[in-house]
């Protein structure tokens, strides 16, 4: 697998969960995500097993596009306030736009007492395109900060209504005859995705603008992959707008879906040493997908080679399967599509970091029945 290996960049996550990070490392070596801020410590209801082994492992890494330096602490104590002051700054952040963030708004405009101008102070930067790229990249690091309290809170919350509905399980249980249909209001209440917030379109403005203002794409690094389909379908759009290029889907990968903690080093061990041959040719199809594309089928497949050794290693009933889906925009530059999809506004920002056209783009279908 090292010998081939294939990187893939996470987004717009900063703190990818594990129904993501377990499954694409059965392909992609190392996964790639983007943080706002170097040497940050994540809200301890984030904090992940998996993840934490994943980069011991050298399996995964994180990436600072644009280091924050001698400022580092003053953004943080900032993030601090505004996870436990929020209302101080309720303002300000309900016109979040973020100053512009998600309008086409002049920076000249924003208000002399606002959040970014306060960062920006002491900064001595002069020319007014310098300055603009700042006051971007400081709204990216902000909003991703903003999206990890949130999914920090949303997390929280999932957790009470599992206890609460445990309990709740238990009131109940004496009182019903009939368990095959349990009353639970708290079991409706969990049903809804907590994935869905609305920072979704302010955090792809975001980590794109992070990116790409910021250092640009890591080296070795052309596929991109997210659980928000609408995001692919936006810049599989954006690639085929003009009628000159159209995106090539590659089948889709079948992987297994859920991990188990005890277990999950000795399975993926023993998979990639099964695997090999399979895993070299996945690689291959990744990095060319022309050449290779007779040889895609086999990876959708529900009874293919690479199915069995799935169902052999993880059992369907144990570990679920879900899908990766992927498109091939071969005449695409990573930064360029990008901030022309999420970040650009009135062609606000240029001087994007170049890297070698030809990207994939793809969106993991979560767990199957």
């Amino acid at each position: 697998m090292k010998n081939k290996k294939v990187s893939a960049c996470i987004f717009p996550e900063t703190v990818p969960d594990d129904d993501i990070l377990f499954p694409l490392a059965h392909v992609f070596y190392p996964l790639v995500y983007c943080q706002a801020v170097e040497e940050d410590k994540i809200p301890g209801e984030l904090e992940s097993p998996l993840r934490n082994q994943l980069e011991e492992s050298a399996l995964a890494c994180k990436y600072i596009p644009s280091p924050l330096g001698e400022n580092r602490e003053r953004f943080l104590s900032l993030i601090h306030d505004l996870s436990t002051k929020k209302y101080d700054y309720a303002f300000q952040l309900k016109n979040l736009a973020l100053s512009g963030i998600n309008s086409g708004a002049s920076l000249k405009g924003e208000s002399k007492n606002s959040i970014i101008d306060n960062l920006l102070q002491g900064r001595q930067i002069t020319d007014q395109a310098g300055e603009e790229r700042e006051m971007l990249l400081w709204q990216a690091r902000l909003v991703l900060k903003l999206g990890e309290i949130f999914d920090a809170e949303q997390r929280a919350l999932h957790r009470e209504m599992e206890r609460i509905a445990q309990k709740e399980q238990g009131l109940f249980s004496e009182l019903r005859r009939d368990q095959s249909e349990p009353f639970s209001l708290t079991k409706k209440l969990q049903a809804g995705d907590t994935r869905t917030d609305g920072l979704s379109k302010l955090r792809l403005k975001a980590w794109s603008r992070l990116l790409c203002l910021g250092a640009g794409v890591p080296n070795d690094c052309f596929c991109f992959v997210t659980t928000n389909q609408d995001a692919v379908d936006l810049l599989v759009e954006k690639y085929e707008q003009d009628g000159k290029n159209h995106a090539r889907q590659i089948p889709a990968i079948l992987l297994p879906a859920r991990y188990i903690e005890e277990t999950w080093q000795e399975k993926l061990q023993d998979f990639q040493e099964r695997a090999g041959d399979l895993l070299a040719d996945l690689a291959d199809i990744l990095r060319d997908v022309d050449t290779f594309s007779g040889a895609a089928d086999t990876f959708s497949s529900r009874d293919g080679t690479w199915a069995q050794l799935l169902d052999e290693v993880y059992p369907r009933s144990v570990h679920g399967r879900c899908r990766l889906h992927l498109y091939r925009l071969g005449a695409a530059e990573s930064c360029e599509l990008f901030m022309e999809t999420f970040g650009r506004e009135d062609e606000q920002v240029r001087g994007l970091k170049k890297s070698a056209k030809g990207l994939q783009v793809g969106w993991l279908e979560l767990l199957e029945s």
